[in-house]
C-alpha cells in the first residue's frame, strides 16, 4: 500500500520523464537541435513544487549564484550591440527549466524511478546504436531522409557537409548520456552491457569529421576512472580547474596562441590553426570593456576576414569556439567570476554529499569534462540544444546515489 501510494505521488513525473527520454533519443539522431523544448515542456509539466520548500531546510546558494549569473548574461544583452534579444530570452525561458527537469528526476522514488532508470538507458544505446551504424554506412539514412523531405542533391558536397555536422552533433548528446547509463549498467549487474556502450560511443566519435567529440569522449573517460577510485578529491579538483578555468584562460589562452612559432603551427589541422586565430582575435577584444563585457552575442558583431592557407576565414566566426574566452568576452570578468564561484560551490555540493557512490561521482566526472571540453575547444556556451542535453546527462547520474532517493 505505501509503495503504491509513493508511485501515485511520482506518476506525473515519472510518466514525463519516461516519455521525454523518448524524445531526447529522437532529438540524439536527428542532431541534437530539436531537444531543448521538449526538456523545458518536461521541466514545467514534472516539476515537483512540494520539494521546493524542503530546500529550505538546506538552501542551494549554488542554483541561486547559478541563477544570478544567467540573470546577469541575459542582462548583458541591453549594452550589446546585437540587436536582437533572442539569445537573452532563450536563457530566461530555457536554462530554469532544463534545471528543474533534472530535479524532477532527482526526486523521483519508487517503480516510476526505476521506470525511468530503464528509458534513460535504452534512449542512450539506441541513440548511441543508431550513431554508430551511420558512422559506419556513410550517414545513409540521414542522407536519404533530408533527399526525400528537402528534396536536395546528395552528392552535394554542402549537403553532405550539413550530414556530417547533424550526426556530429549527435554524438555530443550521446557522449554525454554513455558515461551515466553504462555505469547504470554496471550497479545493476551488467558491466559487459556497460563496456559495450563505451565502446560502441567510443568508435563513433571517430566519425563525422569531429575532433571535439573523440577529445570530449577521452577525457570524459579519464574524468570518470579518477572519479571512480577518488571520488571526493577528484570531484572537487575537477569543478575547481573548471572554474578557475574560466578567470584564468581568457588571460593566458591569446598570448599563448600568439605566441607559437609559425612551424608549430602549421604542423597542426586546419581547424586547429583557425581556432588558435580566433583565440588571438578575441583576446584582444577583451580590454574594450573588461568588467562588464560587450554584451550577450556581442561575438555575432565583430567583424573581420583573414586570409590563412590560401583560404579565407572569419576572424569570429559568430562565437570565439572557446567558453571561458566567449563568457568573459560578452559578460566581462563580473560574468566570469560569478560564473566561476558557482562552479567551486557546486563542487563543493557535489564532493560533500552524504550519499554520494562510487558510480555517482565517475558518472559526474565524465558528464562535467566532457561537456566542458565540448564548449572549451567546439560550441558556443549559449547554445540552448548542448545545455537541455546537459540537463539530461545530470539526470541520468541522479540515479546513482548510494541510497534511494526517499532516504
Amino acid at each position: 500500500m505505501t509503495v503504491a501510494v509513493a508511485d501515485k505521488g511520482h506518476a506525473r513525473a515519472g510518466l514525463t520523464a519516461a516519455i521525454m527520454m523518448v524524445f531526447a533519443g529522437l532529438s540524439a539522431i536527428a542532431g541534437g537541435l530539436p531537444l531543448p523544448p521538449f526538456v523545458a515542456l518536461g521541466g514545467i509539466i514534472a516539476f515537483p513544487f512540494k520539494a521546493v520548500f524542503n530546500l529550505r531546510k538546506d538552501p542551494p546558494w549554488e542554483a541561486l549564484l547559478g541563477a544570478l549569473f544567467v540573470g546577469w548574461a541575459a542582462l548583458s544583452w541591453t549594452w550589446s550591440p546585437y540587436d536582437r534579444p533572442d539569445q537573452a530570452i532563450k536563457l530566461i525561458a530555457g536554462v530554469p527549466f532544463y534545471a528543474a527537469f533534472a530535479f524532477a528526476i532527482a526526486k523521483l522514488e519508487g517503480r516510476w524511478k526505476a521506470r525511468v532508470e530503464a528509458a534513460f538507458f535504452f534512449m542512450a544505446f539506441f541513440a548511441a546504436l543508431f550513431l554508430f551504424a551511420e558512422f559506419v554506412n556513410g550517414g545513409d539514412v540521414t542522407t536519404s531522409y533530408k533527399a526525400d523531405v528537402a528534396n536536395v542533391d546528395i552528392n552535394d558536397p554542402a549537403v553532405q557537409f550539413e550530414v556530417a555536422r547533424s550526426l556530429g552533433h549527435g554524438v555530443l548528446l550521446i557522449v554525454l548520456f554513455t558515461g551515466p547509463a553504462a555505469a547504470l549498467a554496471w550497479r545493476e549487474g551488467g558491466p559487459l552491457v556497460g563496456l559495450l556502450l563505451l565502446v560502441i560511443t567510443g568508435m563513433t566519435t571517430l566519425g563525422f569529421d569531429m575532433a571535439v567529440n573523440i577529445v570530449a569522449f577521452l577525457m570524459g573517460l579519464g574524468g570518470a576512472l579518477l572519479a571512480y577510485y577518488w571520488p571526493r578529491g577528484a570531484l572537487s579538483a575537477i569543478f575547481g580547474s573548471i572554474a578557475g578555468s574560466f578567470v584564468v584562460t581568457p588571460l593566458i589562452l591569446p598570448p599563448i596562441a600568439a605566441s607559437l612559432p609559425e612551424r608549430v603551427i602549421a604542423m597542426l589541422p586546419f581547424s586547429w590553426e583557425a581556432r588558435l586565430a580566433i583565440w588571438e582575435f578575441a583576446g584582444t577584444r577583451l580590454s574594450e570593456r573588461p568588467w562588464l563585457g560587450l554584451g550577450l552575442d556581442a561575438s555575432r558583431t565583430i567583424e573581420g576576414v583573414e586570409v590563412m592557407r590560401g583560404l579565407e576565414h572569419q576572424r569570429l566566426p559568430l562565437h570565439p569556439h572557446n567558453a571561458p574566452i566567449h563568457v568573459w568576452l560578452e559578460t566581462g570578468a563580473f560574468g566570469s567570476i560569478l560564473l566561476a564561484f558557482t562552479l567551486v560551490m557546486l563542487g563543493g555540493r557535489i564532493a560533500g554529499a552524504r550519499y554520494l557512490s562510487r558510480l555517482q561521482a565517475a558518472a559526474i566526472a565524465w558528464v562535467a569534462v566532457a561537456y566542458f571540453c565540448f564548449i572549451f575547444f567546439s560550441y558556443g556556451v549559449w547554445q540552448e540544444w548542448h545545455m537541455a542535453a546537459l540537463a539530461v546527462a545530470i539526470a541520468g547520474t541522479t540515479f546513482l546515489s548510494a541510497r534511494p532517493r526517499g532516504a
